[in-house]
């Protein structure tokens, strides 16, 4: 039996990864982890919709080192105010760059898939599920296939059952990641990619605030792969 766990944070990528991996798994199990961001209450409720959407086990766990930590560092996914881009700005190596560094938690995917990798050692093994993909990997070195084969290398040894990190989105960017959403038939309007989330519309879906880099990188892929993006803006992005 082919087992998963998806580490879910709510957002476009981590989505397609649980529809991606209810396809090709015969056991799947949500895992979302929470550290005190800004986004945490809506990252938790957006789980609990996918998960009584396609019928999967959601586990959440609460980190508070991890927020301390994010907080001794200043990150400010964490209790701060995310930097404001506009379309034009996806383009600079030298923005991209210092929103990385802003809203860097120390450590999380490190952090992340250590906790799946304990999960998956006591239930008897599998693969950890991770939405990294080629657009972040150019700013966020723990997105890239080095990063997953050292950590891989890694479990080898830190585990006793064969446990491995799996990223089917690692070679795909925002655009392809929107077309994978819609071959899988995703209700992707009911995910949030937003820093700073507005709360819920009346049916149940996130509001963005269209300012972040994190809602406008959404935008474009939607718009570039799709010619359509559901998603509910505060203020639409500009592309």
């Amino acid at each position: 039996m082919k087992r998963a766990v998806v580490l879910f944070s709510g957002g476009l990528d981590s989505t397609a990864c649980l529809y991606w991996a209810k396809k090709n798994y015969d056991e799947v199990i949500m895992l979302t982890i929470n550290y005190g961001s800004n986004e945490e209450k809506v990252t938790n409720k957006v789980a609990e919709f996918f998960s009584k959407e396609l019928n999967v086990p959601l586990k959440v766990i609460k980190l508070e080192f991890l927020e301390e930590f994010s907080k001794i560092r200043g990150t400010t996914l964490v209790g701060g105010e995310t930097p404001k881009v506009a379309a034009k700005d996806l383009e600079s190596m030298e923005i991209a760059q210092e929103t990385a560094k802003s809203v860097w938690v120390p450590a999380r995917n490190v952090v992340l898939i250590s906790v799946a990798a304990s999960l998956l050692d006591a239930l008897g093994g599998g693969d950890i599920i991770v939405g990294f993909n080629a657009e972040e990997g150019v700013t966020f070195p723990d997105n890239t296939p080095e990063f997953v084969e050292k950590i891989n290398e890694m479990l080898k040894y830190g585990t006793m059952v064969d446990v491995k990190v799996v990223a089917p989105l690692i070679n795909l960017d925002k655009k392809g990641i929107a077309k994978l959403l819609k071959e899988l038939d995703a209700k992707y309007e009911y995910s949030n990619s937003c820093y700073m989330p507005q709360g819920f519309t009346e049916d149940g879906k996130p509001i963005h605030c269209g300012e972040c880099e994190s809602c406008v990188r959404r935008h474009r892929g939607l718009i570039e792969a799709i010619g359509e993006d559901k998603t509910v803006y505060k203020i639409k992005p500009k592309v």
